[in-house]
């Protein structure tokens, strides 16, 4: 059987390996080409193709919000743990839809490769002429919904553990209260006060009959003498 700690273990590891993953492949398919296309205007054919970072710009911006959540979830405590699982989820779902709008409307990010290279302008005109023409869709953008869908598992299985989560600090932090327990008031161990505690109080009786006998106590060899 799994013990808590064990699974507290594996829970946080899934997590954090997922969102490396997750946010590698957003990366990875942001700066990939997502489109190809061919558009008549005329007499004239264009051909080119779309990367990424042109068809869907927000997805770098994702992928480096669900490192800075990779970042805090390693260090963050139990409540900060369902928030912060609760906001990649969201970063992944969004990831997600961002992918399927570009994918299922590309003429925005066709349009202006289409006017760079014909130079016509003219909004409506090159869209009509986007929609007529021929599109390619890659494999990249699906990488994308991929990777979205990745960092979203990721903040539900974060949610899921969070509560069994080992805590880096809690070992020090018993053995440091442990230690203060044990330390008196004016900060030696209470060992040493017990042991040096005895000699003490010879010290002062032997004190105390060299002054009854007449001898000065800080003499040693009158001491010694008088007794």
């Amino acid at each position: 059987m799994t013990s808590p700690d064990a699974a507290g273990k594996r829970g946080k590891r899934g997590t954090l390996l997922a969102i490396v993953v997750g946010a590698g492949l957003a990366i990875l398919a942001w700066s990939q080409v997502w489109f190809s296309f061919e558009v008549s205007l005329g007499a004239q054919t264009f051909a080119g193709e779309v990367r990424g970072d042109v068809a869907a710009p927000a997805v770098m911006a994702l992928a480096l919000a669900a490192l800075a959540v990779l970042a805090a979830l390693a260090l963050a405590g139990v409540v900060f743990r369902y928030v912060l699982g609760g906001l990649l989820t969201l970063v992944g779902a969004v990831l997600v839809l961002q992918s399927f709008v570009a994918v299922g409307n590309p003429a925005p990010a066709i349009a202006p490769e289409v006017t760079a290279a014909s130079g016509l302008a003219g909004e409506q005109t090159i869209a009509d002429a986007v929609a007529a023409g021929a599109v390619s869709v890659g494999f990249w953008p699906w990488l994308a919904v991929v990777a979205g869908a990745v960092l979203a598992f990721a903040g539900v299985l974060a949610i899921v553990t969070a509560r069994r989560w080992p805590t880096s600090g809690r070992r020090f932090s018993t053995t440091s209260l442990e230690a203060a327990d044990e330390m008196p008031e004016n900060g030696q161990p209470a060992g040493d006060v017990r042991a040096d505690a005895p000699a003490g109080s010879d010290q002062r009786v032997e004190q105390w009959d060299a002054l009854s006998h007449g001898d000065d106590p800080t003499d040693a060899g009158g001491s010694r003498a008088s007794s």
